[in-house]
């Protein structure tokens, strides 16, 4: 979970396909990913707004064994987001964020490596429009 923040706070977003399995999935508002492919896309073309700015926070996980080889953890989720425009540098002024729940069901592969089964946001807090 904290791989997948960084790569996407800090430039790396084209390579947040490589923590999910071949039929990994991301569901959020707005945004539903169904395969490791459809992420890469996804996620590649995020890493090309060099504009755009992020950090992401997790905190509370809750585990949850669900067999052998698969766990689900719950985390709060706290997202900042914002874009730099022509000429501006940071801090961002007027950044929004975003608070909601992380639902992650993770699973070892063959290789002994957890990947990423699923990732659900549930959005809680979000800026108005």
């Amino acid at each position: 979970m904290t791989e997948f923040a960084w790569r996407v706070d800090h430039g790396q977003a084209s390579q947040v396909h490589e923590l999910f399995i071949e039929t990994g999935k991301i569901s959020a508002p707005g945004l539903n990913l169904n395969s490791r492919d459809e992420i890469a896309a996804v996620f590649g073309e995020r890493a090309k707004d060099a504009d755009r700015v992020s950090r992401h926070i997790w905190t509370n996980p809750r585990f949850e064994v669900m067999d052998a080889n698969r766990v689900r953890v719950t985390t709060v989720v706290q997202t900042f987001m914002g874009s730099t425009g022509p000429g501006e540098s940071l801090p961002i002024a007027n950044a929004k964020f975003i608070v909601g729940d992380s639902i992650d069901v993770m699973q070892r592969d063959k290789k002994n490596q957890w990947r990423f089964e699923s990732r659900e946001l549930k959005v809680l807090f979000a800026p108005q429009k």
